[in-house]
């Protein structure tokens, strides 16, 4: 029988408990960061953690939504959830989940981490954070100011994304400001933020474009993409590439000029909004990643496929058998290719409305700082 004071790693190899453990899911090897000082130092080093990740990823287990409450007056009352989401594609009940600062909106998501903003009005600039709402860690980003190049520039706006690097096994948040002064036309600073060395980085490198299209970018292949209009004033996507910095430049699948970029099923996904009557979002993948003969289109939703009133679906997943996406409209849809029909889910623990984040089981940010309870705060107050 093994004693109270002995360890497990006493009578199991450490290399098997590390096989067991990395078929645990977050919240029983949070627990077990108290069963022994081998133990923890096991969970926290880098590289269970990617192990952990790469295996959440090759069995596509434990999946879970976040949604954020929107529309909600005032808008620090709006409420997070979590919610399950099974093999079988089924959801869970949601449950309310802490937010780790209030009144932040989701900008992008990745591997298990919530990418989030917030437009602060006074200083005029935008913060971000990085949150992994299963383990409960975040990390506020530095604030970094933004160089306004020599000359009467005036400041038009900034655009970001967040993706991997899987070059360097790094998370980075890439920011591109905007400027503009007149017949001159635009100028850009870009800086992109290291979650590893946790610094930003300017990036010293001409972009080849008259002005950015889309204010939020998709990561991709270790790549940002955004929709742009070059200097001739046709439209294409570009691509910025984490590791090496290079730029590239991809034809759009069509000349829509209202688009928007998503990645679904692991491709690039280029949609056309059309808002004219009868309204239409039209659906492509890139099926071959770089390759833009390989842009194929895989649907089109019309105003009479569904029953509700919205001017754009973002796509979220596959269903298990790939005949079915999961979007994102006013609640959440499953849309049928075959038929070319949507129905709405039904789960009465969801918000009315919301926006969506789509998770996996990761250990990333564990050394992040807690996501405070407030209701822990009231208790300690009373006491």
């Amino acid at each position: 029988m093994i004693s109270s004071t002995s360890t497990i790693s006493n009578y199991v190899p450490l290399d098997v408990i590390d096989r067991i453990l990395l078929r645990l899911p977050v919240n029983a090897l949070i627990r077990f960061l108290c069963v022994s000082k081998e133990w923890s130092a096991l969970i926290n080093s880098s590289n269970f953690i990617k192990k952990h990740l790469d295996h959440s990823i090759e069995t596509n287990s434990d999946r879970t939504l976040i949604l954020k409450e929107i529309f909600v007056n005032p808008p620090s009352q709006s409420r997070w959830f979590s919610v399950p989401y099974s093999d079988n594609d089924q959801f869970g009940k949601a449950v309310q989940i802490c937010q780790p600062l209030h009144n932040w909106e989701i900008l992008d998501y990745c591997h298990g981490l919530v990418c989030l903003t917030f437009y602060n009005r006074y200083e005029e600039k935008e913060d971000i954070a990085i949150w992994n709402p299963l383990i409960r860690k975040y990390r506020k980003l530095p604030s970094e100011p933004i160089d306004k190049p020599s000359g009467s520039l005036y400041y038009s706006c900034s655009s970001f994304g967040f993706g991997y690097d899987p070059s360097n096994n790094d998370y980075k948040v890439m920011r591109i400001a905007q400027f503009f002064e007149g017949v001159l036309g635009e100028f850009f600073e870009v800086k992109v933020y290291s979650l590893k060395s946790e610094c930003w980085k300017k990036i010293e490198k001409h972009l080849p474009i008259k002005e950015i299209c889309s204010a939020q970018s998709v990561s991709l292949n270790g790549a940002f993409h955004w929709i742009v209009e070059q200097d001739n004033g046709s439209e294409s996507i570009l691509a910025f590439d984490f590791s090496n910095e290079k730029i590239r430049l991809y034809r759009k699948p069509s000349n829509e000029d209202l688009a928007s970029l998503e990645v679904l099923g692991g491709c690039l996904c280029f949609i056309e909004c059309c808002p004219e009557i009868p309204t239409y979002n039209d659906f492509w993948l890139m099926k071959e990643y770089g390759d833009e003969s390989s842009w194929t289109r895989i649907y089109k939703i019309e105003s009479d496929a569904v029953l509700w009133n919205t001017d754009y679906f973002k796509p979220l997943l596959f269903s298990k058998n790939g005949k079915k996406v999961l979007m994102e409209g006013v609640s959440l849809i499953w849309y049928d290719i075959k038929k070319k029909r949507g129905k709405k889910v039904r789960n009465r623990s969801f918000p009315k409305r919301f926006k969506t984040a789509t998770c996996i089981e990761s250990l990333l940010l564990l050394d992040g700082d807690n996501v405070i309870d407030p209701r822990q705060k009231k208790n300690k107050r009373k006491r």
